[in-house]
């Protein structure tokens, strides 16, 4: 019964998870006049900020967490939304797995946009605003 159980546990997470669209590949940012972005950008920076900044820094720039402005130049789009997705254990600590976290998985997209913009060096360390 307990196996039973287990296992009908396990297949609602998986089919969960397989249910949260994930982009074939990324969504191209939108970087004017320095801080200007597309509005799917902007959203990236949003919950960026409520989700991950504590660890990564105001604007990916590292804090106990990785920097991702160079992280982003070094792992590929699939390797990013996986860790997200599963976490990853590192060298002093670990990043927890946001498989759970509806907002987050919903918009982890738009957060790689955000963040490859920073990457990129087409968006400075800078509050981003939200292109009309």
């Amino acid at each position: 019964m307990k196996k039973v159980l287990i296992l009908a546990a396990l297949g609602l997470g998986f089919a969960y998870f397989a249910s949260i669209p994930a982009q074939a590949e990324p969504k191209p940012y939108t970087v004017h006049n320095g801080n200007r972005v597309d509005a799917d950008t902007y959203k990236g920076f949003a919950l960026y900020r409520n989700w991950c900044a504590r660890c990564h820094g105001t604007f990916g720039q590292g804090l106990a967490g990785p920097d991702l402005t160079v992280s982003l130049n070094k792992i590929t789009y699939e390797e990013f939304m996986t860790t997200v997705a599963e976490g990853k254990a590192g060298q002093l600590g670990m990043m927890p797995a946001w498989k759970a976290n509806t907002t987050v998985m919903q918009g982890r997209d738009n957060i790689y946009s955000y963040l490859k913009a920073r990457a990129d060096g087409a968006l400075d360390a800078v509050k981003p605003e939200k292109t009309q």
